[in-house]
């Protein structure tokens, strides 16, 4: 379990496939095990792995704001664990922009879930010093450091398991923008 930037915020991340580390990062973030972990991937094709069924709607958006702060949640694959998605049968999926959790997904062969890299409740680490304040005294791994985060605005999710889509979440991409986009890419 590591913590690392992304194009948000520092994270804390885990191989969805290590259902320890998963243990882990719920245990050191004190995250409500009913409350599903976000899935971030290198490259749409890797999301066919994780991801049972990927509607138009998620392949446009996900090939015009990815990688970047978009959220698509999407009915999840038997390979993904019931504590990574809180028993629930979707998942969020994400490719960030940022390149150390991508070469981690590169390295690893695997998606990893990241989560902002701090303690429920407390506000996100920003920069490394902000993450090691709040996580010192608890088992992460590493700490990578990658500068300041480029962004403080969490990530737009939208849901695409049911049609019509429905944003859960107003982030650092707009509702007008992303249904803006649909329309001029033919999605209803």
């Amino acid at each position: 379990m590591v913590c690392i930037p992304t194009d948000t915020v520092y994270g804390l991340a885990a191989c969805v496939s290590k259902e320890e580390a998963v243990e882990k990062v719920f245990q050191i973030k004190g995250r409500p095990k009913s409350s599903p972990m976000p899935v971030l991937l290198r490259s749409i094709k890797q999301m066919h792995r994780y991801a049972s069924e990927i509607p138009l709607v998620a392949r446009v958006l996900g090939k015009y704001y990815w990688p970047g702060p978009l959220t698509v949640i999407l009915k999840k694959s038997s390979i993904l664990s019931p504590l990574v998605t809180a028993g629930l049968d979707t998942a969020g999926f994400r490719i960030p922009g940022h390149d150390v959790p991508l070469k981690l997904c590169d390295f690893t062969k695997d998606a990893i879930i990241g989560t902002s890299a701090n303690k429920s409740g407390q506000p996100p680490a920003t920069t490394i010093e902000e993450a090691i304040n709040q996580l010192s005294g608890y088992p992460v791994d590493l700490f990578l450091d990658g500068g300041p985060s480029g962004s403080y605005t969490s990530s737009t999710i939208i849901d695409c398991s049911n049609d019509p889509p429905k944003i859960l979440r107003e982030g650092a991409i707009s509702k007008e923008e992303l249904f803006k986009t649909m329309e001029n890419r033919g999605v209803d």
